[in-house]
This record gives structure tokens, sequence and C-alpha cells, in this order.
């Protein structure tokens, strides 16, 4: 079984519990990081912190560990994939910090991390299904908030790299216009859909 060791990003940069909010929220925004775990002084994750807790203006010296959540899971590098999206769903989170036996950050894995594996998974097993979902530039690929435990994502296609309007395409999500395009392999059904607002425009001319 494939565990969260073969996924997870081993880069992590993290916040000491004595930071302040102003160096955090230039890092997260200056990386295109969304999240942060927060150590303390031994490197024993006590917290996290994401883009979306300094959506509020808080003061640039205002104490991380008031603003951070504690609502943290950790797990170790053998946990399975399907135990680590459990555990994300049955928590209402989108990260899970990867600690060692002695307590240290050896990773995290997102819940697009886990996404994006499972439509490699799916590519893997399905044949034929590419062809059958036909998408230009400007079309925009919803992915529905129930399908990968939070809210609903829209992204632009900026490119389709597949024949004939086939996926993979590249998607800008426009949550999070800082980012850097992501290759979607998109695969349609009740909980994702791409809509077409060019026809639309197209149909009122």
């Amino acid at each position: 079984m494939r565990t969260v060791a073969e996924i997870m990003s081993t880069d992590v940069r993290m916040v000491d519990s004595t930071d302040v909010v102003g160096p955090v929220r230039d890092l997260l925004l200056g990386t295109g990081i969304h999240a942060l775990p927060v150590v303390d002084r031994t490197g024993s994750v006590i917290g996290i912190v994401t883009s979306w807790d300094l959506v509020e203006e808080w003061g640039p010296d205002q104490g991380i560990v008031t603003v951070m959540s504690d609502r943290v899971r950790t797990v170790d590098s053998a946990t399975s994939l399907i135990e680590a999206a459990r555990a994300m769903r049955d928590s209402g989170i989108h990260h899970l910090v990867v600690v060692a036996p002695d307590g240290s950050v050896e990773g995290m894995v997102s819940s697009l991390d886990l996404l994006g594996e499972l439509a490699h998974d799916v590519e893997r097993h399905v044949v034929g299904i590419g062809p059958h979902v036909v998408a230009e530039v400007g079309d925009v690929v919803v992915i529905r908030g129930h399908a990968i435990g939070m809210r609903e994502r829209r992204g632009l296609i900026t490119e389709v790299r597949g024949a004939e309007g086939s996926p993979p395409y590249l998607v800008q999500w426009l949550d999070d216009p800082h980012d850097e395009p992501h290759e979607v392999l998109f695969f349609p059904g009740p909980d994702a859909d791409i809509e077409h607002p060019s026809a639309v425009t197209k149909s009122r001319h």
C-alpha cells in the first residue's frame, strides 16, 4: 500500500513559536506556500499557520501563536495514503505534518497532493476517458468542495495539453492567483465539471 513518504513535500519551512505575523505573512506571499508548521524550541509541532489564518488584518507584531490553529494532525511517513485522506476528511483539515520518531518534522502532505495522486492512479487504470472531455483555453475547471474536503475550487485553463481539447490541462486556480499554474488531469463527474464561458459569449453574438 502506498504511503505518505512517496508524495510528501520534504523541503518544509517552519515557523518558530516566538515569531510574529509580519515576517510569516511575507514568507507565505513570497514563496506561494499555503501552510507552515509552528514548532516550539524543542522542534515539536504545536500548531499550523495557513494563508487563511492571515487573511485578517493582524498587526505585523502580533505573536504567531495567537493566530495559528492548534488543529494540526501529525502522521508518520509509513501512514497509508488512504489513512491520510481519512484523517483530513474526519478532521476537516487540508494539511498533515509528517514527523519522525524523534518528533522532528520530516515533511507535509496536502489535500491537493492526495487529489493529484488520485488523478494519476485513475489515469493508470482507466483507459479512454480523456477524449470524452473537450475544453479550450479560457474554459473553467470546477472542483466541488465535497470532492476534496474543502471549498469549491475554480481554475482557468491556460493551456490544453491533450489532443483535440482533451486533458491534461494547465490550470490557474482563481483563489490562488499568485501560484504557478498546475497541470490537472481532469475527470468529469458529479464532483468535477468544466464551464465554457467562451461558448456562452459566442451564443450572445
